[in-house]
């Protein structure tokens, strides 16, 4: 039996840059065309092929049953490459690679009853046709031009089958690459729109516990304080009647009358709490002023207050939602810093509000700011977020903790 003619060591050695050349751009980043477009100038660079600088590939529609015109690289007419622009599965020379998976040769466009499709301006050439295939799965197929009854180079086929193997692979992964990318963005906006959607209907929330907060006090404050004060008359006005004879019924009528003073305290406690009327009525620092001297009063904790010195016009959310991030930054403060004082500073900077927070107690820590069930943190971050605003906690080892709130107020 004949022996096939041995490969000279050259044609082995440019074989093997070829392919090498090809692995190594289809292995670089950028966009697939771009990619391509440098593997088919490096396909048209191997000589013993005789193919013309121009190539091209399409890509494999399965649901169509099409091959897409996906990219070129040399001097095509518009109406090749309006015509090609999809091409069937079966039809002319690439429709048939499609169907049977093999590399097709043909050796004149004019004489092979394949070549189907015809240009105006169409000049005789022959052709080599390459499936791509990853896997086993058709991804595309690669056309390269040649001349007339080219002079076939012996090693063609596998060369190009190996070249159509890489580019196939390389395509198959962007594709995948690409799916992934889409996907991954399709659901990131998603979690972004849903989120977005869920602050909105967190901050909307918080308005209307506010405003039901305030109606709850004020009917605390004037009907059932109202009635504890029309009570405590009364009171007043049945004890001169006693008979002073009676000295067990008048001191039930004085142990009654302190039970009512107590529970007007308490009223008048629950009231300003749910919503202090300081805060409608004189102002974010006055609120704040009056809340630290209650905290003083219940913890010990020792307040330094420096409160805009500067006028500002401050809306109603923001004022309520700057007083409910100090009463929750006192709250962790009491709870966790152990900590003696507590300063607040608010002051205006170039069109900024900048609120800080700070105690002398433990320092919170790193851990501590990024753990999910910090759920005041998180209540603090989602009262800033609707006004722009930004918040840090800076903690320092036994030195205490930092709440610093920066809020853009000529946008508010």
């Amino acid at each position: 039996m004949t022996q096939p003619p041995q490969k000279s060591s050259d044609l082995i050695t440019e074989e093997y840059l070829i392919l090498h050349k090809v692995a190594q751009v289809l292995q670089s980043s950028g966009d697939l065309k771009d990619v391509l477009r440098e593997v088919l100038r490096a396909v048209t660079g191997f000589q013993e092929l005789r193919v013309e600088n121009k190539v091209g590939i399409f890509l494999v529609d399965e649901d169509k049953k099409t091959l897409r015109l996906f990219h070129t690289v040399g001097d095509f007419s518009e109406e090749f490459l309006e015509k090609e622009r999809e091409v069937p599965f079966g039809d002319c020379l690439c429709g048939r690679v499609a169907v049977s998976g093999e590399l097709l040769m043909s050796e004149s466009c004019f004489t092979d009853a394949r070549h189907e499709r015809t240009f105006s301006d169409m000049t005789g050439h022959g052709h080599y046709i390459v499936p791509l295939k990853a896997d086993a799965k058709l991804i595309g197929v690669m056309f390269l031009y040649t001349n007339t009854d080219p002079i076939w180079y012996r090693h063609s086929q596998e060369v190009l089958l190996s070249i159509g193997g890489l580019i196939a692979n390389a395509i198959q992964k962007k594709q995948v690459d690409a799916e992934l990318e889409e996907y991954s963005n399709r659901l990131e906006s998603l979690v972004e729109t849903r989120t977005e959607e869920l602050r909105r209907l967190t901050h909307s929330i918080q308005e209307i516990r506010e405003e039901e907060k305030s109606r709850i006090a004020r009917e605390v404050h004037d009907e059932l304080g109202q009635s504890m004060t029309a009570l405590k008359m009364d009171l007043a006005n049945l004890e001169k009647k006693l008979p002073a004879e009676n000295p067990a019924l008048l001191k039930q009528a004085q142990a009654m009358n302190a039970l009512l003073d107590s529970t007007i305290k308490s009223v008048q406690r629950i009231a300003m709490e749910l919503r202090p009327p300081v805060l409608d009525a004189f102002g974010l620092c006055e609120a704040i002023a009056w809340q630290a001297g209650e905290y003083e009063k219940r913890f010990g904790l020792k307040f330094d207050l420096q409160c805009l010195s500067e006028h500002a016009e401050l809306g109603s959310s923001l004022k309520t939602a700057l007083f409910r991030i100090f009463q929750e930054s006192v709250v962790n403060i009491v709870r966790h810093a152990e900590a003696s004082k507590a300063a607040v500073d608010m002051k205006i900077l170039d069109g900024t509000l900048q609120m800080e927070i700070r105690d002398n107690g433990k320092g919170i820590q790193d851990k501590q700011v990024e753990d999910s069930r910090s759920l005041g943190l998180i209540g603090i971050r989602e009262r800033v977020r609707p006004f722009k605003g930004e918040v840090r906690f800076l903690g320092t080892p036994e030195k205490g903790t930092e709440v610093i709130i920066r809020i853009p107020i000529q946008a508010q």
